[in-house]
């Protein structure tokens, strides 16, 4: 195991940011095709613009009282995949504190003498990485760690930067590493040829939590849902879709964009997912479906 003082100097050179902003308008709109922000029901929600090494990456939509990303947005890439260490975020501890994210050790390493903090403080509005640990303790290896945008859609620096609990839920081990894993690895596949853009959230539970004291301490969300969108230049056509699927099953239910909207609807989230040009090729055949099969 590293120790807090390697960790430290690690971080002074490969610094992962992630800039807690009022809204995303000010610096990572470019995750949100044509400048498209969905709305979202208010709530106790943070908006995160994610950070690694002096760029922005992707954008979380982040649930500070569930401790859970309601979604996050992003470009997928097509190359390798990296990893790091989990992260927490420093300005979700305190608005002072520093952009770039750290492990737990570090940040209490690095506030040690001025302004120490109580490792409980850190996971008063976000996740930890004890918070996991114990997730495992609690409910075996039925859950894991679920990237909501998954590592496996970037390459290098940008790879890196979705290591952070705050892109994070725990999600059914069979679901992340089969259905939702094949979905991941379809929607990669088309940004050999396109720019994807990529919404993925969770819906939360209303009772299911990782406890901490015996207290809810994470939620476990109920549903995984995700959209896309990307311009196919040889059609000249916008092609999207939406898949949602059940955190207790391995089984993903594929739909329109609108047919996804109105799922969501029914669970009070939020209004129209992507701009207007993602709907326009979509808009009969989602009026002549029989049925909704994201509605699960």
């Amino acid at each position: 195991m590293q120790s807090s003082v390697t960790v430290c100097f690690l971080l002074l050179v490969f610094p992962i940011n992630a800039h807690v902003v009022e809204n995303f308008n000010e610096t990572c709109m470019q995750y949100f095709y044509n400048g498209h922000v969905p709305e979202w029901t208010p709530n106790d929600h943070v908006h995160i613009c994610q950070m690694f090494n002096n760029r922005y990456h992707f954008a979380t939509l982040y649930d500070i009282t569930n401790r859970i990303p309601v979604y996050s947005a992003y470009v997928v890439e097509d190359g390798k995949s990296s990893e790091t260490d989990w992260m927490v975020e420093p300005q979700l501890v305190n608005k002072s504190f520093e952009k770039e994210m750290m492990t737990q050790d570090s940040l209490i390493y690095k506030h040690r003498t001025l302004d120490p903090i109580d490792p409980k403080d850190i996971g008063m509005r976000q996740a930890t990485d004890d918070d996991y640990k114990q997730l495992t303790k609690q409910y075996k290896d039925q859950y894991n760690r679920g990237h909501l945008n998954p590592s496996s859609h970037h390459a290098g620096d940008a790879s890196k930067a979705t290591y952070t609990l705050t892109n994070i839920v725990p999600q059914k081990q069979k679901l992340n590493e089969k259905r939702w894993s094949r979905h991941e690895a379809k929607l990669k596949g088309w940004a050999k040829n396109y720019s994807v853009y990529v919404l993925v959230g969770a819906i939360p539970s209303k009772g299911n939590w990782i406890k901490r004291d015996n207290q809810p301490g994470v939620n476990i969300p109920d549903y995984m849902w995700v959209a896309h969108c990307y311009y196919n230049k040889t059609s000249q056509s916008y092609e999207s879709g939406g898949a949602t699927a059940k955190n207790v099953e391995n089984q993903i239910y594929e739909c329109t964009l609108s047919q996804l909207q109105a799922f969501l609807g029914k669970h009070n989230q939020t209004g129209q997912l992507f701009h207007n040009d993602c709907y326009v090729e979509q808009a009969a055949g989602a009026s002549a479906a029989a049925g909704n099969p994201c509605d699960i």
